[in-house]
């Protein structure tokens, strides 16, 4: 029996004793008396989660890259397209946890980007300050990092580099290392986060400035905010990459050999000198650059969505 053919079939029940409303119209009416403000209020959170799924989703096989590349210490011969083409399908066990916390990081992103931009901008011009920019992206970057990002990255790592599946992979983690080992790198993950919604936001809002005259009357086209997110994607990655890779580092099998996140640095630069920080920059760069573009688009289309529906 299909959904729709369920609730007609409840519907008359529902007739046949008495009531003379459905329950269709009933959600409708449920919604309608959901005050104005808090409906407006759950576009971003909504808008961000729907829109971290999708770029997730899409970019996965340049993660998988990027994470394979930072956590190789030891072959200097590795490569990282043959590597992919005899896992195959493997390459998504480590996806999993990503889909559940990348959704959640969006929806907190978003929502501290609208909080600032409504607080700060021109009342004017409705115009967005760098600092206030600024200000969204490290707020969201502390936040997301506390919150979501580190157990999910450092799940998402142990899988990568264990080769095991979701629920082995975090009973390997809580086994070994015990529920604070969810939190590796959490000093890496909080200055690679903040660094990177940082950089974003203040980018992607100062694009905005460029191209709209009046940015709370205006809105940029698709293809707009599609390059505008390219943009912010690629001058965050080449910015702050050094981060990513000492956090996958801290975030690995081989975690015990670091004391922190700066004695993780010091060796790698003393054992594998000063590029081996930019390890897995190219895979990023292919998913960071679409992937921010393919957010920033989603969630301006979804949001306009809503915001017309509301």
């Amino acid at each position: 029996m299909s959904i729709e053919s369920g609730l007609l079939e409840v519907n008359r029940v529902l007739r046949r004793t008495g009531s003379n409303r459905s329950i269709l119209h009933s959600g409708k009416d449920v919604f309608k008396r959901i005050p104005q403000n808090q409906k407006e209020s759950l576009i971003a959170p909504v808008s961000g989660f729907i829109a971290a799924a999708i770029e997730i989703s899409a970019t996965w096989p340049f993660e998988y890259a990027k994470t394979q590349l930072q956590l190789n210490r030891k072959d200097p011969s590795f490569n990282v397209v043959n590597h992919i083409r005899s896992e195959g399908f493997s390459i998504y066990r480590g996806l999993a946890p990503m889909l559940i916390g990348a959704p959640i990081q969006g929806m907190l992103r978003f929502s501290t980007l609208e909080y600032f931009n409504s607080r700060f901008k021109d009342p004017n011009t409705g115009k967005v300050s760098m600092a206030s920019g600024l200000a969204a992206g490290i707020c969201a970057g502390v936040l997301e990092s506390v919150i979501v990002v580190t157990p999910m990255e450092t799940v998402k790592t142990r899988l990568i580099d264990s080769k095991k599946g979701l629920a082995d992979g975090v009973k390997y983690v809580v086994q070994n290392h015990g529920v604070s080992g969810l939190y590796k790198g959490v000093g890496a993950t909080i200055a690679k986060s903040a660094s990177n919604q940082g950089f974003r936001f203040v980018i992607f809002n100062q694009y905005q400035n460029l191209i709209l005259k009046n940015p709370s009357e205006e809105k940029l086209t698709a293809l707009q905010s599609l390059a505008g997110g390219m943009i912010a994607g690629l001058i965050g990655a080449f910015g702050n990459t050094p981060f990513d890779t000492i956090k996958s580092r801290m975030q690995s099998l081989e975690s015990a050999r670091y004391k922190n996140v700066f004695d993780c640095g010091k060796k790698m630069l003393v054992e594998e000198g000063p590029l081996s920080l930019y390890k897995g920059l190219i895979p990023r760069c292919l998913r960071v650059v679409p992937g921010q573009g393919i957010i920033f688009l989603s969630y301006s289309q979804i949001s306009g969505f809503l915001k017309e529906k509301v």
